[in-house]
């Protein structure tokens, strides 16, 4: 106070009565904007090297006395904000997600195929989302280029995980299916890749969220976004609930963004695999994965339907089948795992030489003849179809419910 008055007296000497008040103010006003600049500026730097440092933990290794090893991973980072009302959301529609960590097990096949019994058979409006960068579901359903972003913008699938979609928007982009107009599908192109990337770097980048008690104050204004539900925000809007019974989505064969995403999207999820060696304990690395994601609370509510054998021979009780099959579930009872299970042999899909050759004509439901061969391999996708709609809480048209209940 003494300062202020000593400061007073030598304007008032200097300029006068008149002309010291406007000084003062003026002085006073610089004094603001100069405080102000030097707040945002350590305020940045306290961002720049707090968000540094969070990035750095989310990817650390643990040091123990046996030499370091991975950490938990930065999937499991907190802190873990998710959508409101979220677990009363889930479901609403059907999110089936299908998903493994080994490439080349008939994922996609497996995803189009589901999607086109329940579209012409059940008259499910079903939607496909391929999260996948090669696009091979975009190809498979749509066909002829139809799947390609326009020139100079991202495809479909990187602007739904990046979140720049209005919910009714996203679901204009969903294409139909040429063959099946109650089948759509949201196309991924190699965009995609760089976006998976790109929202990994911005998302560990960003700082904390103010304190608890702060919200307190201000509700969700200040929550920092979690990338992780982006796709849950989307998919669990009015827009895609009123316009389709259930999604399905294509996952790519690692944890991207976008496959965690769908994790957390997800109401239930499916495994295909192939039943030799490589792809057995592949599968069993991707559950054990997927459990730490669920238990972790990142996508606490994701139902398992089981693991499905894919491009089976006619006898799944081969030697090798059968030894896949039980380096399967001897790993997940030693692993005390019980979330899931290998399916029983009759759902499994055997190799079938029409859905390989007819993939580049469409999704083989909807384009395969009607000999026996492709009938077979028709039959199995029916059978589960039908298994997995049980799983999920799909139910049937009405017609095949009134027979159900007559057998």
């Amino acid at each position: 106070m003494f300062e202020l008055e000593v400061v007073w007296q030598w304007l008032v000497e200097k300029l006068g009565h008149a002309a010291a008040p406007f000084v003062l103010g003026l002085l006073a006003g610089a004094g603001v904007v100069v405080s102000r600049f030097i707040w945002r500026q350590v305020r940045r730097a306290w961002c720049f090297f707090s968000s540094r440092a969070r990035a750095l933990r989310a990817v650390a290794r643990d040091y123990t006395k046996d030499g370091p090893h991975e950490g938990r991973g930065l999937w499991l980072s907190k802190p873990i904000t998710q959508p409101t009302n979220y677990e009363n959301s889930i479901g609403k529609p059907v999110v089936l997600v299908v998903a493994n960590h080994k490439g080349g097990v008939g994922k996609t096949t497996i995803c189009g195929n589901l999607g086109a019994f329940w579209a012409r058979e059940w008259q499910k409006n079903v939607l496909l989302i391929d999260l996948d960068s090669q696009g091979t579901l975009s190809a498979m359903a749509l066909r002829a280029g139809n799947w390609l972003p326009p020139k100079g913008q991202d495809s479909a699938a990187t602007r739904a995980v990046s979140g720049d979609l209005e919910p009714s928007i996203f679901v204009g982009l969903a294409k139909e299916v040429p063959q099946e107009p109650k089948l759509k599908c949201v196309p991924a192109y190699y965009d995609l890749a760089q976006a998976d990337n790109r929202l990994i770097v911005e998302w560990l980048l960003k700082c904390k969220p103010r304190k608890k008690a702060y919200n307190l104050f201000f509700g969700d204004t200040f929550k920092r976004h979690d990338v992780r539900y982006n796709l849950a925000d989307l998919l669990q809007s009015p827009a895609v609930r009123q316009e389709f019974h259930v999604v399905i989505i294509d996952c790519p064969p690692r944890f991207t963004t976008g496959s965690v995403q769908a994790l957390c999207a997800g109401s239930h999820l499916l495994i295909p695999t192939i039943l030799d060696l490589p792809s057995s304990e592949a599968v069993v690395a991707f559950v054990e994965e997927v459990e730490r994601l669920r238990t972790g609370g990142v996508c606490p509510h994701i139902n398992h339907v089981g693991i499905v054998g894919t491009m089976t021979s006619p006898n799944v009780d081969g030697i090798a089948e059968r030894s896949a099959k039980a380096l399967i579930s001897d790993a997940l009872r030693d692993r005390k795992i019980t979330a899931t299970a290998l399916l029983d042999d009759s759902l499994f899909v055997q190799q079938a030489t029409a859905f390989v050759n007819n993939s580049e004509e469409g999704i083989a439901y909807l384009v395969t003849t009607n000999n026996q061969r492709q009938q077979a391999a028709r039959q199995a996708i029916a059978r589960l179809s039908e298994y997995v709609a049980g799983q999920i809480g799909l139910p049937p048209p009405p017609a095949q419910q009134s027979a159900s209940k007559r057998t």
